[in-house]
């Protein structure tokens, strides 16, 4: 009995930073974590990809999980918070609350999890945390100082001002909780990241929830096992065993575990391969072809290669909004690492493009591009990789023509009749009438023809243009023979780039 009760810990909080997407959520951690790691410069004004780091405050340990604020990236988001056992609501408190904010307070709420709000960049003149407060209030948000149960605290990350305090307040907020592990359960924990690198193989972020995690162990996920032959937390150096609450970075999957995905450790290979189903790479399926595609619709085939995992569900599921009524998108690969000869040659063979994001293309790989005429781009923004999705999709289309009617024209005398050309007399009803210019013939409100104007006469004087009131006589090039009250309407057609 008594060493059940030592495998009972207290593990440390796992913590997510949530909030608008340029409130300041990555300089926040990057100002927690004091320097101890670099924070990976933004591309687009994004983080680039979901991380976990630990930091130390008055000797107790905090894992803060650090996600994406671009909207494409809203799955990660919902999956941190779910992660977490606390939530840190970082609000501007010059700008109070955005758009992202309440999809923030939305995730936590659903998650069922402790909130503190940091009123960030308190340092700036205009910043006015208690309007935050009331705004706040507006959605059933009570901050401890306004008689709710919401701690919050006034922080800067440019000055450093107040982060002491909120790291005192996530551990008071985590010993209410009353954090436990049991150390002798099966170990078990979630795949927060994964990618695969062209030296080391497949790296996954793991973060652990219950058990002990060490070196040699078999792990699987629904999708991949392997055994892990390197632990390392996010300063990248060794770890023996990774506790509960702990982030560990992995070496040994046999390919890049799904984002999200349950791992556990099995005694042998034997049982870890009884956990494995069928599963693709990419977090979200590839969109399938529709079996019943109207003849008019096209198809475009793509090649979709990504940094993580997580990046990979982002992309599918932005490029999954773009209107397939005309062109429908088939992703013949999804996969993580750099675009190489073989992502190549299946799109030669495929006849599809190659998109990445965030990744690259070694010289070899660029010579077979342009060898082969391949089309193939790489992007750091998703913003610019799918508005290059929607040109390739529009360049499948072909231009659409667009009838604008000119003027109409009545019948009043028949002057002479040939095979196929005719002089009609006549008065301009709408519009005008142009040399070369389509006509549609109408009799008793039903097209029976159709035929171009191949000259103008008024006053027995050949003119270019007639306009409305005036009556002139037409040289009408048609097979229909008109006659006197017939209404003629004249159009032109424009080709028009087509749209999706």
């Amino acid at each position: 009995m008594q060493e059940k009760i030592d495998k009972i810990i207290t593990r440390q909080p796992v913590v997510v930073i949530m909030g608008h997407v340029d409130h300041g959520k990555s300089s926040l951690l990057e100002a927690i974590r004091e320097g101890f790691v670099i924070c990976a410069k933004e591309s687009g004004g994004i983080t680039q990809h979901i991380g976990a780091y630990e930091v130390e405050a008055s000797g107790k340990k905090i894992t803060f999980i650090d996600t994406p604020g671009h909207e494409a990236f809203s799955a990660m988001r919902s999956r941190g918070a779910n992660l977490a056992d606390i939530a840190i609501l970082v609000i501007d408190a010059a700008e109070s609350i955005k758009p992202q904010t309440k999809e923030a307070i939305n995730f936590i709420k659903k998650a069922a999890i402790p909130m503190i709000v940091a009123f960030n960049k308190i340092d700036k003149p205009e910043a006015d945390p208690e309007k935050v407060k009331r705004d706040l209030s507006q959605i059933d948000i009570l901050v401890e100082s306004y008689g709710g149960q919401v701690p919050s605290c006034e922080v800067s990350a440019k000055t450093k001002q107040g982060i002491k305090e909120l790291l005192e307040t996530i551990s008071l907020v985590a010993e209410m909780e009353e954090l436990k592990c049991d150390l002798s359960l099966p170990t078990e924990g979630i795949v927060i990241e994964s990618s695969l690198d062209p030296q080391k193989g497949p790296m996954a972020t793991l973060l652990v929830k219950q058990g002990l995690l060490q070196e040699g162990d078999v792990v699987a996920t629904e999708n991949v096992l392997g055994k892990l032959r390197h632990l390392a937390n996010f300063q990248n150096k060794p770890l023996e065993e990774v506790l509960p609450g702990q982030p560990a970075r992995v070496l040994g999957f046999e390919q890049p575990p799904a984002v999200g995905d349950v791992f556990k450790v099995f005694s042998n290979h034997e049982q870890a391969l009884s956990q494995l189903k069928a599963k693709t790479i990419c977090a979200k399926s590839p969109i399938a072809i529709r079996n019943n595609l109207d003849k008019e619709t096209k198809i475009l085939n793509i090649i979709l290669k990504t940094d993580f995992l997580g990046s990979c569900e982002a992309v599918v599921g932005v490029l999954e909004n773009i209107p397939r009524d005309k062109v429908v998108l088939n992703f013949i690969k999804t996969g993580v690492g750099d675009i190489n000869a073989s992502d190549i040659l299946l799109a030669e063979n495929s006849h599809a493009v190659v998109l990445g994001f965030r990744v690259k293309t070694d010289e070899n790989t660029g010579h077979l591009i342009r060898e082969r005429g391949i089309k193939a781009k790489t992007f750091d923004v998703i913003y610019d990789l799918t508005q290059e999705a929607r040109k390739l999709m529009t360049a499948t289309l072909s231009p659409e023509t667009k009838r604008v009617n000119t003027g109409k024209f009545k019948a009043i005398i028949i002057f002479k009749q040939d095979k196929d050309t005719q002089i009609i007399g006549g008065k301009v009803l709408e519009g005008e009438i142009t040399r070369n210019v389509k006509a549609e013939i109408i009799r008793d409100d039903e097209v029976i023809g159709h035929g171009k104007v191949k000259g103008l006469q008024k006053d027995k004087k050949d003119i270019g243009k007639a306009e409305k009131g005036q009556e002139v006589g037409i040289l009408l090039q048609s097979e229909i023979k008109t006659q006197e009250n017939d209404i003629l309407v004249f159009f032109s057609e424009e080709k028009e780039r087509a749209t999706l």
